[in-house]
């Protein structure tokens, strides 16, 4: 099974000062092996660093701290989908024809990858934003 993850389940799953650690981290260890194959976008890698560099937790995650959560828990794991200038162009078209505004691309980028990369299922804690693209033959779930 081929897994895309979006950075609603990345954040938490390298982070364990987060609500949805424990099954965002099983979900990234479980797909992070040759069996069941996990893979993100290139976006995803700065959505991620952006988020956790903003975070307000007790403990503060620095920007190298970041960096090496992105590099090492992330990078080293999960495939990394490269998303072209013509998929953003793609992505833009996409959230413009259904009258998407404002943060609608992040996810359009996303989906955007999970078609690029032909994947089963994409994890997300936001299953809505992403069943509104209509993605064919893909689950999108929650870990």
């Amino acid at each position: 099974m081929r897994t895309l993850f979006d950075t609603s389940v990345l954040v938490p799953a390298v982070v364990d000062q987060l609500a949805n650690h424990e099954s965002a981290f099983g979900a990234l260890r479980r797909h992070g092996g040759s069996e069941h194959r996990g893979c993100c976008s290139t976006h995803a890698l700065a959505e991620c660093y952006a988020t956790l560099t903003a975070l307000p937790l007790p403990s503060r995650v620095l920007p190298e701290q970041a960096r090496i959560l992105v590099e090492e828990s992330i990078g080293k794991r999960l495939e990394i989908i490269q998303l072209t200038s013509e998929d953003y162009l793609h992505a833009l078209r996409l959230v413009a024809n259904l009258g998407l505004a404002s943060g609608a691309i992040h996810d359009a980028l996303h989906a955007r990858c999970a078609v690029k990369a032909s994947v089963d299922q994409i994890l997300t804690y936001n299953v809505a934003d992403f069943e509104r693209f209509q993605l064919p033959n893909m689950v999108v779930t929650a870990p």
